[in-house]
């Protein structure tokens, strides 16, 4: 079939409800190239071109990976979640995508932490009481012996009830900041290196995994905010079973004990804690996910391969989280275990000074364990629930089914 055949078949295939996508069809095609660029036909060629670009250059030094002198991830134009195509383009946020991506996060998160309080419940009591030193299984059977099956879940509640909050926030600001940042990118290659849009877009593409972990990072960073104090409550719950009847009550006798900003002394150990756990989480579970990827590239075409590299993954990203974390989080056990006049910093040195770095790893076997299942929990359940309503990667992006419309084009020529 011709161009023009193709170009009208695709219409029934067009994102209609995208308010990037209107207009005639041919208007469709070409509202997807960058500003500047269009399409000419080549009567030496016989075919269409993409205009705009130097005299010098062709689109096909776009796809091998070179515009401007610049040099950038060439583009894949293979099919599959990872595939990358000139006609593809993010949505916009809006408020029902927002609620739907926050959702998302707030479920996966409660009940991934909720599923695995158990294990929680007994790192928390490795890293506060010195009585807790037979290992594992040991420490496991101890509990169990000396305070019964139900102190496994003592502190469920702040557990559920903040990691519901900060999972909904966590999630969905991880998303507003990538592309926040990857904007300003773009906007400083353009105004700074005086690049071309589609060029200055190809080197942006080219930096997804730092522009991840900085949006994580950032999000991470607010989060510690909505983490701290649920997090001390939980501590103080787990540590001194006796202290309060519900976390009402802990809530309201640490505040009338020890102020209601004790609830939040610990945001600056949290940011110790989570930032570096949120870069190390997504910078390994993005890297070794696209090696396997690219070892296995069926796997981007087979659902069950697909479910297998994430849960690799998120595995991987556990254990490096829970490894560059462990510091921070003793910190924090120890500061809430009790009341205390520490600083953190204090905390530290009298740590340090007691047990010597040992002190800052107690409890990292049970963290390792903990972090690889649920962090490949979280993000199975993470991307199950946003698929389920409307966000996935593929629900964001606004396309062209220029081949289904090819094919359309064939069986009626």
């Amino acid at each position: 079939p011709d161009i023009d055949n193709i170009i009208s078949a695709s219409e029934s295939y067009a994102d209609t409800a995208s308010s990037l996508v209107t207009g005639p069809t041919s208007s469709q095609l070409l509202s997807l190239l960058p500003s500047g660029f269009g399409v000419q036909f080549d009567t030496s060629l016989q075919r269409y071109v993409v205009t705009g670009l130097s005299s010098s250059e062709t689109i096909e030094d776009v796809i091998s990976g070179t515009l401007e002198g610049k040099s950038f991830k060439p583009i894949n134009f293979s099919f599959g979640p990872r595939g990358r195509s000139p006609i593809e383009r993010e949505k916009n946020l809006d408020t029902s995508t927002i609620l739907r991506f926050m959702a998302s996060g707030a479920i996966c998160s409660s009940l991934a932490h909720v599923t695995l309080t158990p294990i929680d419940v007994v790192k928390t009591k490795v890293q506060t009481d010195d009585r807790y030193n037979s290992g594992i299984v040991g420490t496991f059977r101890q509990v169990w012996e000396e305070e019964g099956p139900a102190t496994f879940f003592d502190g469920w509640e702040p557990t559920f009830a903040g990691f519901f909050v900060s999972g909904a926030f966590g999630f969905f600001l991880t998303e507003f900041f990538r592309r926040f940042f990857a904007s300003l990118l773009k906007d400083s290659l353009m105004n700074q290196s005086s690049l071309s849009e589609v060029c200055a877009a190809a080197v942006t593409a080219s930096y997804d995994i730092p522009l991840i972990v900085a949006g994580a990072s950032t999000a991470a960073f607010v989060c510690c905010f909505i983490l701290a104090p649920f997090d001390s409550v939980r501590i103080r719950r787990v540590s001194q079973p006796d202290y309060a009847d519900n976390i009402f009550g802990v809530v309201s006798r640490m505040s009338r004990e020890e102020g209601f900003l004790s609830l939040f002394s610990t945001v600056p150990v949290w940011w110790i804690k989570e930032i570096p756990f949120n870069a190390a989480k997504f910078l390994t579970f993005d890297t070794s996910t696209e090696y396997l990827y690219e070892t296995f590239p069926i796997a981007r075409e087979d659902i069950r391969l697909s479910l297998v590299v994430s849960l690799v993954g998120g595995t991987l990203g556990g254990i490096a989280a829970a490894i560059v974390s462990n510091p921070g989080d003793a910190v924090v056990s120890v500061l809430k275990k009790a009341k205390t006049d520490l600083s953190a910093i204090d905390a530290a040195k009298k740590m340090n000074e007691k047990e010597g770095l040992n002190a800052f790893f107690k409890g990292l076997p049970l963290r390792m364990i903990f972090y690889s299942l649920l962090v490949s929990l979280q993000f199975l359940l993470y991307d199950f629930i946003r698929f389920s309503l409307g966000v996935g990667s593929d629900d964001m992006k606004l396309y062209l089914n220029v081949l289904g419309a090819a094919l359309s084009g064939t069986s009626g020529s």
